[in-house]
């Protein structure tokens, strides 16, 4: 296919160049030597070509045709950066010269630029001054680049870590009760207890992206699993995600649509459905500021009555910082929270509150450390039950820390890293019920295919 579209560019190049003082090159000054003697060197020789240009680039600043030829010779010598600077000066000198528009859009295509490359050729092939069978042959071109608009991503993982709380256990082992107004200490079964354990991870995922004018589409599924020696708490987490943002490098604006369920223990957990979107309402230097909202239902399926509606509204900021020794990335948000219940007898009634989200990645040796600190903050609108606190209102906060770092592990195939993990989270809760602790370390490797 790259062979046709090299021949393909070669004969528009041709016919195009063969009246390009006609077709748009008005700009042609006067000490610019005359360059139809050197449209022959072209296929025969460019690098020899590139340099006889480059003697006349005073006597040609102000040429159009000048600097398309130049930017062909560079095409064809496969140096596409200066090509590319080439071509757009002959563009701005000539809007209509369609020679280096139709360099123009090759060089936008290799660069993996597929969609700016396609309305580029589109514009062509809306001309009425194009040479006989050049119509043709840009249509060709673009039904060829068409399906370089989809992509499709995937991954494969398998590591090996250690949890101290594979079933999320409450940290004590004694409960205290109030019962007819007394408190009263009940000490927790053992089966209810923190229990620690090695485990077997498998992931799997496939992402497709398809960019058309102005948008860019993602669709992407994945499946992870947990496995160990007490099939309790072995865990299996299905996820599915449609994604809609505008096509440009920096994207303005985004929204998803996700699907997620849990399996524990063989049984399943939990299932939600969230709708999110945000947009960046202005940039300061290296920061991007996005107003985010959020909607998600959840649903329980053992305990269908702590099933809830959950809205978000805050904001996020994202600094790309790629030249900085420090840190490369940094994200930060904040949103407020509401949980509103859908079964009136959910103990503690309504929720709120809010939560905030600190990330950064930071290059260390040939890798990537990646970080994350979550803290949520929520507060039931009414007591959660008699036999805990006298029916007292609870309050919880979670506080999580990710940390990641990322190496290639090219011994092991071109796409295959090496990964080593520990996540840490303790929530903390006026009814001890509800008071966890749990660490887990990791190490894996991933393919991407």
């Amino acid at each position: 296919m790259l062979q046709f579209l090299l021949v393909s560019r070669k004969t528009i190049f041709t016919g195009l160049t063969a009246i390009v003082c006609v077709f748009g090159s008005p700009s042609c000054h006067a000490l610019c030597p005359d360059l139809r003697d050197y449209y022959s060197i072209l296929e025969r020789d460019p690098v020899l070509l590139d340099s006889q240009l480059s003697n006349f680039l005073e006597d040609c600043y102000e040429n159009s045709e000048y600097f398309s030829l130049l930017g062909s010779a560079q095409i064809q010598m496969g140096d596409l950066l200066r090509a590319l600077e080439n071509l757009e000066r002959s563009l701005l000198l000539d809007p209509q010269n369609g020679s280096a528009a139709v360099d123009y859009a090759e060089v936008l295509f290799r660069q993996g630029q597929v969609i700016s490359a396609l309305e580029i050729n589109n514009q062509l092939s809306e001309r009425d001054d194009l040479p006989e069978g050049m119509s043709e042959l840009i249509a060709e071109r673009s039904r060829l680049w068409r399906p370089f608009t989809v992509q499709y991503v995937g991954g494969l993982g398998l590591s090996f870590g250690h949890d101290n709380n594979l079933n999320s256990a409450p940290i004590g082992e004694r409960l205290t009760l109030t019962l007819s107004g007394k408190p009263i200490s009940l000490e927790v079964s053992p089966e209810y207890r923190a229990n620690a354990g090695s485990y077997t991870g498998l992931s799997a995922g496939v992402t497709r992206v398809q960019e058309t004018l102005g948008l860019t589409s993602r669709v992407s599924g994945s499946l992870r699993g947990r496995f160990g020696d007490i099939s309790d708490y072995e865990m299996v987490q299905g996820s599915f995600l449609v994604g809609l943002s505008d096509s440009a490098e920096d994207s303005r604006w985004s929204t998803a649509l996700g699907v997620d369920h849990l399996n524990f223990g063989k049984n399943a957990i939990f299932s939600s459905s969230a709708l999110r979107a945000s947009y960046r309402l202005g940039r300061y230097k290296q920061c991007g500021f996005y107003p985010t909202i959020a909607a998600q239902y959840q649903h329980f399926h053992k305990q269908e009555s702590l099933s809830g509606v959950e809205g978000s509204l805050g904001t996020e900021m994202d600094c790309q910082l790629s030249q900085s020794d420090i840190v490369q990335r940094v994200g930060v948000a904040i949103s407020a929270l509401e949980n509103r219940a859908t079964r009136s007898e959910r103990l503690g009634a309504d929720r709120s509150g809010w939560r905030f989200n600190f990330a950064l990645q930071k290059q260390i040796g040939a890798g990537q450390l990646l970080a994350q600190y979550v803290h949520t903050n929520l507060d039931d609108e009414s007591g959660y039950s008699p036999i805990f606190s006298d029916g007292a209102k609870r309050h919880e906060s979670l506080n999580s820390f990710f940390l990641r770092y990322v190496l290639p592990a090219s011994f092991l195939g071109k796409s295959a890293q090496f990964s080593a993990s520990v996540y840490h989270n303790e929530q903390r809760s006026t009814i001890a019920l509800f008071r966890t602790r749990g660490t887990s370390a990791e190490i894996g490797i991933n393919w991407g295919i």
